[in-house]
């Protein structure tokens, strides 16, 4: 005769025998210094673009190499762009036509101060006011040029902007992680060109059972224990702790930092992190983990 397994009374006793199952494997061990699976992840991924779309000139880095916050990535076709800051840079930095009004400004001027002295010279009214309208209309003609001029410096700005963006610069200080297109290829706004790590910090991310949410804070010191072939352990600060629930698994996100100075440990590798609680887990907190069923 087949032997077969008793059924289980109802699904809410199910769950319920489960997360005790649950309970009594995490807890087992607990006491002080429980342990936890983690994964050590970047602290930082970016798919680096270009806010512009053309023809890539030139791609300088490659994958495996490090670059700091401000360095040229890569560079698009810009030959264009670099002409029209030189032909705007000509222009702002010329001062021909400011330093010719100033002179006719100067000399209608002095014209003007001739014929108004007491001994000057004897013109009749109408050419006296024509001659001071002459030294107004320099005056004027002065104050244009310089404007003309900011707005040659302005334009210029404008056209170094123009030109700045064609050059693709690091946003992080990290590693090149992926390099996905070369020189001669088109990148638009949709895709993107290399991707760069942060590997200093590196985020633990860990996920407790929720008996533990009350012992567990941000600024708690937890160590961390890489998977071989990584040795050794790291000590790491809580930075992070879920306010919200996976009710399917009663479980809560914790994130911890972990400095990460000359990007000596990698990202992407599983690890055991170890609290020192204070006290076990309140039985209250267990029981109300049996009757949620998980």
């Amino acid at each position: 005769m087949r032997w077969r397994f008793p059924a289980i009374p109802n699904r809410a006793m199910g769950r319920s025998l489960i997360a005790l199952a649950f309970l009594l494997a995490t807890t087992a061990t607990v006491a002080a210094g429980q342990s936890f699976d983690c994964v050590i992840d970047p602290s930082e991924v970016v798919k680096l673009g270009s806010p512009i779309t053309g023809v890539l000139a030139e791609v300088l880095v490659k994958r495996g190499d490090n670059v700091t916050r401000g360095q040229p990535i890569a560079a698009l076709e810009s030959s264009i762009e670099a002409a029209a800051v030189k032909l705007n840079r000509f222009r702002a930095e010329s001062t021909a036509k400011i330093d010719a009004q100033e002179q006719r400004l100067k000399l209608a001027r002095s014209k003007a101060d001739r014929y108004g002295q007491p001994r000057g010279l004897v013109v009749t009214q109408d050419r006296f006011e024509e001659i001071r309208a002459e030294a107004s209309i320099a005056e004027q003609d002065l104050l244009r040029e310089k404007q003309d001029r900011q707005l040659a410096q302005l334009e210029l700005e404008r056209s170094q902007a123009t030109l700045d963006q064609r050059t693709i610069r690091s946003t992080i200080d990290g590693i090149v992680t992926e390099k996905k297109l070369s020189a001669g290829e088109f990148v638009n706004q949709e895709g993107y060109i290399v991707t760069i790590s942060r590997l200093d910090p590196l985020y633990v991310e860990a996920y407790l059972p929720v008996i533990y949410f009350k012992q567990i804070h941000v600024g708690m010191e937890g160590s961390v224990h890489p998977a071989p072939p990584i040795e050794n352990s790291y000590t790491a600060a809580v930075s992070v702790v879920d306010r919200v629930f996976d009710p399917a698994s009663g479980t809560f996100g914790v994130r911890l930092t972990l400095p990460n100075p000359g990007n000596v440990l990698p990202g992407g590798q599983r690890c055991k992190v170890t609290f020192d609680f204070d006290k076990e887990p309140a039985a209250t907190d267990r029981q109300s983990l049996i009757q949620s069923g998980g």
